[in-house]
């Protein structure tokens, strides 16, 4: 069978029947309908903002990231590729994609049509099992999500960023279960391939665009993880709206940036602010506030210098959503 060959999208369920799980906590998708207003939904709502946006005390982060055992431990058991759980909430919250809604009612899904949606906002320990797709079921939805890409009635737009999202939350499920093994390493050579034939399909005019190659070239060092490139790529080239959508993303690389610093930085001589501000691109009360939120504790010489001391055990990645902090260099908008 051609290995390109995918599940029909209106097919049942009943191949997800092996142990699988998946996440209750959702972001809000580009393409759903506004929600009822009911007090079911109003109530649906809160509790989907408290799942998905509570922060957690730094010593609890610190607690949970120094356990190695919370990831061993989880092992999903949802058979399906939505939590039935998430999926019933996303009903009432008419939250679903175009994809998801069964005969193009925008308050019903099946459970062969939802897919488990991304969540930013993750604590391992608090998971369960039910709530987490295994192996079988993130394989099977991968295949899915890839016959999506073949769909010539919607959008570009469209089925990008459904497909983009639901194959981050596959990622999600494979981090927290900590599988790693030949099957995720086809999965996710898979995932890459996929995408880049189904980008070869886009017009070549689009495709050597000035945004296009700025975005492209943008993602590639996200990915690699060069944090002062891409800042300062941002900061010279992006346009307003460009720098709209991959605001979201800076303070992750940011907190990239700062994680590299703290940990490779020699304990014996602390980072100055001031070169942090420089580094990170942000105004220097920014960098405390910023070191404050990563679990990072900043000092005062004698002089009224201020410091950033490395090799801090505390650090940690905020659960909460950042504040917009200013991108210096963007004086030209």
């Amino acid at each position: 069978m051609d290995r390109r060959q995918r599940r029909n999208p209106s097919a049942s369920s009943s191949a997800f029947s092996s142990p699988a799980s998946s996440l209750s906590r959702f972001r809000s998708e580009k393409f759903s309908s506004n929600p009822p207003k009911t007090s079911n939904s109003l109530e649906d709502a809160h509790q989907l903002k408290s799942k998905c946006g509570k922060p957690q005390r730094p010593e609890q982060e610190e607690e949970e990231e120094q356990d190695p055992n919370n990831l061993l431990s989880l092992v999903g058991t949802c058979p399906f590729m939505c939590p039935d759980g998430e999926r019933a909430q996303r009903e009432r919250l008419r939250d679903l994609a175009v994809f998801e809604r069964l005969h193009g009612n925008p308050g019903k899904t099946s459970p062969s049509l939802a897919v488990k949606k991304f969540c930013r906002t993750i604590a391992t320990k608090h998971m369960q099992a039910s709530e987490v797709r295994p192996l079988l079921v993130l394989e099977e939805t991968l295949n899915y999500l890839l016959n999506l890409l073949d769909a010539t009635e919607h959008p570009f737009e469209v089925v990008h960023d459904f497909v983009f999202d639901r194959t981050r939350s596959i990622r999600q499920d494979l981090s927290m279960q900590n599988i790693v093994n030949d099957q995720t390493i086809h999965m996710y050579e898979e995932m890459g391939e996929s995408l880049s034939l189904w980008l070869g399909r886009v017009p070549s005019l689009i495709l050597k665009s000035k945004e296009m190659c700025f975005a492209r070239r943008l993602l590639r060092l996200f990915r690699m993880g060069n944090y002062k490139r891409f800042l300062c790529t941002t900061a010279t080239e992006a346009s307003y709206l460009q720098y709209y959508i991959i605001e979201p993303y800076i303070n992750e690389v940011r907190a990239l940036a700062l994680s590299c610093v703290n940990y490779c930085g020699y304990k014996l001589h602390p980072y100055p602010i001031a070169h942090l501000s420089k580094l990170l691109m942000m105004k220097e009360l920014d960098v405390e506030s910023f070191c404050n939120a990563c679990g990072l504790e900043t000092s005062t010489d004698e002089r009224g210098n201020k410091f950033l001391s490395t090799k801090q055990t505390n650090f940690h990645y905020p659960k909460e959503v950042f504040p917009s902090y200013y991108l210096l260099g963007l004086e030209h908008f």
